[in-house]
């Protein structure tokens, strides 16, 4: 085995690190980009946003939580959990989703689709003394987000939640903000 002189090691090393900011930049730049700078490129941004709404079946004020997860690198597809709680008088109902949308623009944003399933927490009753279940339940989302504002995604989204144990299914019209973390 040969011993590499100290210089050349030195200079290697110089090199590798003056090379390393380049090639990290590749990474997260597209080159063939329409202005040639370079766009994002890689995976979409995963995102955890909040939302303030009104649940149209119950007459009741909501908020919720979420998380846009990118299944694909484009971010065409996420998967979207969440919880909104629905504040009925004495007492709050909570909606565990777990959902698939397809968004139209991509990591861009636009309109979106999907669906998915999931549990409701709540009084199931008139009784108020009755005690709280949950029931499943599945769902049927469609939105837009506005996606070329930085890292800040606004959204506007209806939710229809299906459930055999309720009159009246949860209907959510929601105004909502994520960020990209990334």
């Amino acid at each position: 085995m040969t011993k590499l002189p100290p210089r050349i090691i030195a200079v290697g090393l110089l090199l590798a690190l003056g090379l390393t900011p380049q090639l990290l930049r590749a990474q997260f730049r597209d080159p063939t980009g329409p202005d040639r700078q370079g766009g994002p490129a890689g995976w979409a941004p995963v995102a955890v946003g909040a939302r303030v709404g009104f649940d149209n079946a119950q007459s009741e004020p909501m908020v919720g939580a979420l998380v846009r997860i990118p299944v694909l690198p484009s971010g065409a597809v996420e998967l979207l959990p969440n919880v909104d709680v629905t504040f009925r008088p004495g007492f709050k109902e909570y909606q565990f989703n777990f959902e698939a949308v397809y968004v139209l623009g991509g990591r861009r944003g636009g309109l979106y689709f999907g669906g998915g399933a999931g549990f409701r927490n709540s009084v199931f009753s008139p009784d108020p003394t009755v005690p709280r279940r949950n029931e499943g339940t599945y769902s049927i989302v469609a939105g837009v987000r506005i996606g070329n504002l930085g890292r800040i995604r606004p959204e506007i989204e209806s939710r229809w939640i299906f459930q055999d144990a309720l009159i009246r299914d949860p209907r959510l019209v929601a105004f909502g903000v994520s960020l990209a973390l990334w």
